[in-house]
């Protein structure tokens, strides 16, 4: 697994070490994951599935490490979702569906603060 992140190089070693930590603890081996800044209008992240095994995700930084860090958690799961439970295809079927409806951002919302302080139990 290649894991990429252009963030704050203060932090990129330590959100790597976390990465790695929520591929495990989401019983996942994507191909490739890269992370980076982005200002994304609305949302604090975005998960984009590339291609087959390959993923982008966007995080804006503006916020304090532990806002960062949840984020990074929370696009995690849609990566597992990704590639376990075709978040594609639901994506593209529902997507009229209320932002607040979605049973894959409650998801997401659910376990990223729990995978979070998991790992700074690990740490």
């Amino acid at each position: 697994m290649n894991i990429t992140v252009s963030l704050d190089p203060t932090y990129n070693y330590l959100i790597e070490k976390f990465v790695k930590f929520l591929c495990k603890e989401l019983c996942i081996i994507p191909r490739s994951i890269f992370i980076t800044e982005y200002d994304i209008k609305d949302s604090y992240g975005m998960c984009i599935d590339e291609s087959e095994g390959n993923y982008v995700i966007l995080i804006d930084c503006n916020r304090d490490l532990e806002k960062v860090f949840t984020t990074v958690s929370h696009e995690m799961v849609h990566v597992k979702q990704y590639m376990t439970q075709d978040l594609g295809y639901l994506l593209d079927k529902h997507k009229d569906m209320p932002y607040k409806d979605r049973w894959w951002e409650k998801e997401a919302y659910e376990k990223a603060v729990p995978l979070l302080e998991k790992f700074t139990k690990v740490i």
